[in-house]
């Protein structure tokens, strides 16, 4: 039988950080699942590393996260894919309160918070806290504020809405998926489905990167669409 669950990691020249997450989704105490890996074209040891405890490792050549991640939902087996970033810890609980979530009457997808896994745990805890409640305010413009590294969806209605391949040539391609996915279901903010992601963008472009981010946000918020994915990409997003 098919597993119930597959997890798509996108990687990109992820040799320093990669071994660490797989081993945190290895540790899950959900078990029926496969993990994939999409090498998006790495230049170091990223794949040769992936073998080690994915089910498969997959080459997607098309650059982009996006592409990656599609090449991912394209080769699931599980009626539910979660989608993983390559510098992200995942505590053990994580994955079976991600299926639980996406079992609850009539909701098609789930996201939860994140914090910094290079802040001390004090800190990493008010960062979680933080993101509930820019989640709550985000959703107040009908916009869930989920990403990647911390997102279920029931693969049926992933291919419903077309997934990312529409949503490319835009910033912010998360958000604009979620707010499809809300046509068909529920997308539920899970507050206690924590995952601790790399900062090291943030903490490299100091201020800027954090003003960045609010404008991707508010032109998917405004409905402007103007931002391009080249610019959110090239950003360090991809």
């Amino acid at each position: 039988m098919p597993p119930r669950v597959t997890v798509v990691v996108p990687a990109l020249d992820e040799e320093r950080w990669l071994p660490a997450t797989l081993q945190t989704i290895r540790a899950q105490r959900f078990q029926d699942y496969e993990l994939l890996v999409v090498d998006n074209g790495s230049r170091d040891r990223t794949p040769e590393l992936a073998r080690n405890w994915a089910d498969r490792v997959l080459s997607e050549p098309q650059r982009g996260a996006v592409h990656a991640m599609h090449r991912g939902f394209l080769e699931a087996r599980g009626e539910l894919v979660v989608t993983a970033d390559a510098d992200t810890l995942y505590p053990p609980t994580w994955l079976g309160k991600m299926v639980k979530a996406l079992d609850r009457p009539h909701t098609v997808a789930a996201y939860g918070p994140m914090g910094f896994r290079e802040s001390h745990p004090m800190a990493r805890a008010l960062q979680a806290a933080g993101y509930c409640l820019l989640a709550w305010g985000s959703l107040l413009f009908r916009v869930p504020l989920c990403g990647a590294a911390n997102l279920g969806i029931r693969k049926e209605a992933y291919f419903r809405v077309g997934g990312y391949p529409p949503l490319a040539q835009l910033a912010s391609p998360d958000f604009r998926l979620s707010q499809r996915l809300r046509r068909l279901g529920k997308v539920r903010f899970v507050p206690t489905m924590v995952c601790w992601t790399s900062g090291r963008r943030f903490h490299k472009g100091g201020l800027k990167s954090w003003l960045r981010a609010l404008e991707w946000w508010w032109d998917v918020a405004s409905g402007r669409d103007r931002i391009p994915a080249v610019d959110y990409w090239t950003d360090g997003r991809g």
